[in-house]
């Protein structure tokens, strides 16, 4: 019988790397798991940091806010009004991040 560990999450071709995102147009945020703050990330920024191969897949990010010490994981959506998903896939990863703060962004 299939445990939750043995599946495995399949991801559209889209979501393999940061290029095919910039690409697509895909919007990705960040999000902090110690403060909750929700945040916009710039794909040209991290293709330009990083190269169009880099996965943004179980990549850790520190939070951006003042005073704030926490890891910040990946989101992605293919468009406005479309399913957020979470870019992680690691188990333990997943794990760490299933209790999180409620969401902070500039209007909250």
């Amino acid at each position: 019988m299939e445990t939750a560990d043995n599946i495995v999450a399949l991801w559209p071709r889209w979501m393999d790397s940061a290029g095919d995102m910039l690409r697509m147009k895909a919007l990705v945020r960040i999000r902090c798991c110690k403060c909750g703050t929700l945040m916009r990330a710039e794909l040209e920024d991290i293709v330009a940091r990083h190269g169009s191969d880099y996965s943004l897949v179980d990549k850790l990010e520190r939070c951006r806010m003042v005073a704030c010490e926490g890891s910040s994981f990946y989101l992605a959506s293919r468009t406005y009004g479309r399913e957020w998903v979470t870019l992680l896939r690691d188990p333990r990863l997943m794990k760490v991040f299933e209790e999180l703060p409620p969401v902070r962004t500039a209007w909250s």
